[in-house]
Parts: C-alpha cells; structure tokens; sequence
C-alpha cells in the first residue's frame, strides 16, 4: 500500500450508523468520507414558498378559512420533509478500498463498488443537468447509476461496472473487475456545491493512492476544476465515457 493514510475521522457528513453498518458489510474497509446529496438553499426555498402557497393559499383567495390553514399547515410540512428526506437520502461514501453509493433511506441499500470495478482516471467533476449527462449515453434503459437530485447540477462520475452486475456478482460472491465486466455504465453522484463537490474527488484520489490503485495520481489533476459538458463527441471525451455506450450525437464521426 502507498499514498495518505486514512484519516483518523471521517471527513465530509456525519458517518451515521447506517452508513458504518453497509461499510462493514462491504468488506471494502473504513470510512474515510461522506458526501451527503442534503438540500442546498435554493431547494430549501422553493419549498417553502410551495408550502405556503398550498396551505395558506386558499385562505387568501378567500376559499378557506383560520381552522384549515391550522390543519393543512402541518400536514403540507410534513409531507415535504419526508419526501426531502428520501431524496437527500443519496450518499457516496468513501471507502479504503471502493466506495458504497445510493440511497441509505430506509429499506434502501446502497451499491458497494470496488476500486477494481471503476474507472479512476475517469472521474471528473462536471456542471451539468441529469438530462445533459444522459444524452451522452446510448439508450441504456432506467439507471440506478445515476444518483442525482433536483436542486443540483454540480456532479461527480465515474465509469464504472454497472450496478446491477455489481449486486449479482456479490451475491454470488464472485469478483467483480472493470477490465473484464460486460456491464458498463455512467455512474452520476450529485453535490451539494462546489466545495463539497472537490471533497469528494480529493476524497477518492486519497483513497485510490493509499490503495495503491493505477492511475490514482491523475485523479485531481483530470477531475478539476468542476467543468461544463456539452452534449458532443467533446463532451464525451471529458467524461471518458467508452465509444460503445456513447448516443449517436456524441460519438466520434467516421473517418
């Protein structure tokens, strides 16, 4: 093993007992860093102005009175906190040797992901809309890769085998390696912001290196700065993502 030590606490969000119990499950070592998809202050915004709006709302228009806003009020609040709580719910945990990544709601369990199974060189840190991201892909189907949230356009990815091989070949107990998986997705893990988004790069290129993984070195130097992505051959290329599984707009035109 070579590079940083892990830190003696987890950096990033709180590691909650959960997130320790799916790390120990993993076999893929101790906690280094929790990046947490938690709602920024936009999303907090807009939530509160539909709260009000739905609630309070038909008392301005003269359609409710005191006694419903006192009961809608409530109930509208405690509606958007659980559905905020599901969706912020997405984590990408940093580990020794892999990362866990999806969401730790309950009856939720997220996907373990060796470091032989990604792609490190292929992290990058990139401003763009899950719909932007996956007009680079071919029609893969429905994507539990792609771990992103409303209020966010700031992600991580990585090329990595894709989740469900990864949950069947620990099932059966077997390894799993990118070289050789017929598997292959876009993985998509959204940040909070900026800040929390180069934490999670310098995260894995931390975790890679004491690994010793090939190519950790790269990590910082390819994923950052945080960069926008077309939907091009270019844009492609920045994400790394391998021809076959490219859509036809970002493939690279014949020669």
């Amino acid at each position: 093993m070579s590079g940083a030590a892990a830190p003696a606490a987890p950096t990033g969000a709180r590691a909650t007992r959960k997130v320790r119990h799916h790390a120990a499950a993993s076999g893929l070592g101790a906690v280094r860093h929790v990046s947490a998809s938690t709602p920024n202050a936009p999303a907090w915004t807009v939530v509160v102005v539909l709260v009000l709006v739905f609630s309070v709302g038909p008392a301005l228009v003269g359609n409710a009175g005191v006694g419903a806003i006192a009961y809608l009020l409530p109930s509208f609040v405690a509606i958007a906190a659980l559905i905020l709580w599901f969706l912020a719910s997405e984590k990408l945990v940093v580990l020794d040797h892999g990362i866990l990544a999806g969401s730790f709601a309950p009856f939720q369990r997220p996907v373990a992901v060796p470091f032989a199974a990604l792609d490190v060189t292929s992290v990058r840190a990139v401003v763009a809309s899950q719909r932007t991201l996956g007009l680079l892909l071919a029609d893969r189907g429905v994507s539990t890769a792609s771990r992103t949230v409303l209020w966010s356009r700031r992600a991580v990815t990585f090329v990595g085998v894709a989740p469900r091989a990864l949950r069947q070949a620990r099932a059966r107990g077997e390894h799993v390696d990118l070289a050789t998986a017929s598997a292959v997705d876009l993985w998509v893990f959204s940040a909070r912001d900026p800040r929390r988004q180069e934490q999670v790069v310098r995260a894995l290129g931390d975790a890679a290196r004491a690994a010793g993984v090939p190519g950790a070195e790269h990590v910082e130097a390819f994923a950052l700065p945080a960069q926008p992505v077309p939907v091009s051959p270019q844009g492609a290329d920045r994400l790394a993502i391998p021809e076959r599984f490219r859509s036809a707009r970002a493939r690279q035109p014949a020669r």
